[in-house]
């Protein structure tokens, strides 16, 4: 009889947690805005990726996310067309000029411009290497693979298939 009090006891306090504990009802939520000239192909924010491209002018749907404070992390896609069914030829990677801010609730539109975010070179920003590293092998190693992305010149240079350090130029300027 004391195991199943035990029990019952357990399961009433389990219930009370999740009912009242998460407070589900008023979920934060995320849009990809998009101010700037060229297309968003990606973006990550905290535990969200936006993988639809947003065309200039246009926004995202919305996306369920996290509360919290986190910089957002974009890839770029000039001359690229998102409509198009072809990959990009080129992808440049971007960060938040800070952290954004996303509270329980609340709908955080996430605008990404040239003033907003930083290391586009044709907009006249760069990242530090380590940035950009931390963003083409970490956030979006797969876009990335197989490629080195120089983030002085925002351009890319195919790493050599031995791994050597005579890898064949791909660059793409601005």
């Amino acid at each position: 009889m004391k195991t199943r009090n035990r029990i019952t006891s357990t399961l009433a306090v389990l219930t009370l947690v999740a009912t009242f504990g998460c407070d589900t009802e008023t979920p934060t939520t995320l849009v990809v805005e998009n101010d700037g000239f060229v297309a968003v192909y990606k973006l990550w924010y905290a535990s969200a990726l936006f993988t639809s491209p947003v065309a200039p002018g246009s926004a995202s749907t919305s996306e369920r996310g996290v509360r919290g404070s986190a910089p957002a992390y974009a890839l770029l896609a000039p001359g690229w067309d998102p409509s198009s069914s072809e990959p990009p030829p080129r992808l440049v990677p971007v960060r938040s000029t800070g952290e954004l801010k996303a509270k329980r609730g609340d709908e955080l539109r996430i605008t990404v411009s040239d003033t907003t975010f930083v290391g586009d070179c044709a907009a006249g920003s760069t990242l530090s290497q380590d940035d950009a590293d931390f963003i083409t092998q970490r956030i979006f190693p797969g876009d990335f693979a197989g490629v080195f992305y120089d983030a002085k010149t925002c351009t890319t240079t195919t790493i050599a298939a031995d791994g050597g350090g005579d890898a064949a130029t791909d660059a793409i300027p601005d």
